[in-house]
């Protein structure tokens, strides 16, 4: 028997280069689509590009056995993009400068399928693996840029609330309006759209120490003027007190599971206000407060924090201080660091900052990380499971407290 009759068809090497298992022609255009930036290609080159490439058999990407060409003339493929001829030979020059094409025509630059001359498209089918890992890249680049945005989101809501209580409090003093004229020359958020991932890093750090600055600079006016910070506030021992429902008057008793807690609301921490309307009034707005922290000193979650919640909050208080130098801001920078770590999408967590609030969003996360890195409460889904929180937000059945007692009798109990 003869060598050659021994192999199969498919044992044989293929004689051309074909598309990785699993991936059909258009997939293979989509994949393109995503890497053309990074390849110099621009979009004109790339509707001609796909012009070319329908004219082709979606088979031979697969077989291996036949090289898929288009053999339509520039005037041809220049009717089907209504466009000139001119601008059809400019974008196969672009496209043969990226790899994506190999051009073999007649001495006339005619193509025709009877001597196998035309647009070739093997050069781009071997780089496969390389697009795939360009489309990576951008992928990263692309959840980045997210999740940069989304922190900018925070430093901004933030700060506005600081500023607004600062300006309320102390009027535009001097270290008041620094801060004011630096939070003015902020890029707008359609610009962070369009800022190179590098600019907006830097963008997102300075951003994030101006809102620190401006907390700690309220922290600094407030032991020296009329109320103290919120997280100096009288310590309540019964922590199973609800914590969003924090009543106006001082000394009302809210009842919690059978039970009744003194509520110590120091008017002064709210300016001069000094009616419940006033008081309402303001804490509608004030998003950088925590209506939690107001009532629990900080030392008291530290604890109940996974070991990587509590490495991104410990490197937030350094140079500022102990614990108590933190603030709902440090606690919503840390949940929003470990998003990704948990593998939860950027667009779960922006859409849980928006039903839940910044404040509800930031304990949600608090919780959820706390269970997911606990092997007693094994999380198989945390976007899912943050998911599930958000919709019961919504639907006025989440327990933010009681998740956060769980977190304290768990630890407790070990």
């Amino acid at each position: 028997m003869h060598v050659a009759e021994a192999i199969s068809p498919v044992q044989q090497q293929s004689p051309f280069p074909s598309l990785p298992q699993g991936m059909e022609r258009d997939g293979f255009v989509a994949l393109i689509d995503a890497v053309a930036p990074r390849l110099g290609v621009r979009s004109a080159a790339l509707a001609t590009f796909r012009t070319m490439i329908a004219a082709t058999r979606p088979s031979a990407f697969k077989s291996g056995y036949e090289e898929p060409c288009c053999y339509l003339q520039q005037s041809e493929i220049a009717k089907r993009r209504q466009v000139s001829s001119s601008r059809i030979r400019a974008d196969e020059a672009q496209l043969v400068a990226a790899g994506l094409i190999e051009k073999r025509t007649m001495g006339n630059g005619a193509r025709s399928g009877f001597v196998g001359c035309g647009v070739y498209f093997s050069v781009a089918i071997k780089r496969c693996q390389e697009f795939f890992t360009l489309r990576e890249e951008n992928e990263e680049k692309r959840r980045q840029h997210a999740k940069l945005r989304g922190l900018r989101s925070i430093h901004k809501k933030h700060l506005k609330s600081c500023l607004a209580e600062l300006i309320a409090m102390h009027g535009a003093a001097g270290e008041v309006q620094a801060v004011a004229e630096a939070f003015e020359s902020w890029p707008s958020a359609d610009k962070l759209h369009r800022m190179p991932l590098a600019n907006l890093r830097a963008h997102v750090v300075e951003a994030d120490a101006l809102c620190t600055a401006a907390l700690d600079l309220l922290h600094a006016m407030s032991e020296t003027g009329d109320g103290p910070h919120e997280n100096e506030r009288p310590y309540i021992q019964d922590t199973t007190q609800d914590f969003n429902k924090v009543p106006c008057n001082a000394g009302v008793q809210q009842p919690n599971a059978g039970k009744q807690a003194s509520l110590n609301t120091d008017d002064g921490a709210l300016g001069h206000a000094s009616s419940c309307k006033e008081k309402k009034d303001w804490e509608r707005g004030a998003t950088h407060k925590s209506k939690i922290l107001t009532n629990i000193p900080i030392q008291t979650f530290i604890p109940l924090a996974s070991e990587e919640m509590r490495f991104y909050l410990n490197a937030r208080r350094q140079g500022r201080g102990g614990w108590s130098s933190l603030s709902l801001h440090d606690f919503t920078v840390a949940a929003q660091s470990r998003v990704p770590e948990l593998g939860i999408s950027q667009s779960v967590w922006d859409d849980a900052v928006r039903k839940m609030g910044v404040e509800d969003a930031t304990w949600s996360m608090f919780i959820l990380d706390a269970k997911a890195c606990d092997p007693d409460t094994p999380i198989l889904s945390p976007g899912g499971y943050l998911r599930v929180m958000t919709r019961r937000h919504e639907e006025g059945t989440l327990n933010i407290v009681g998740g956060l007692i769980g977190l304290s009798v768990r630890r407790n109990g070990q």
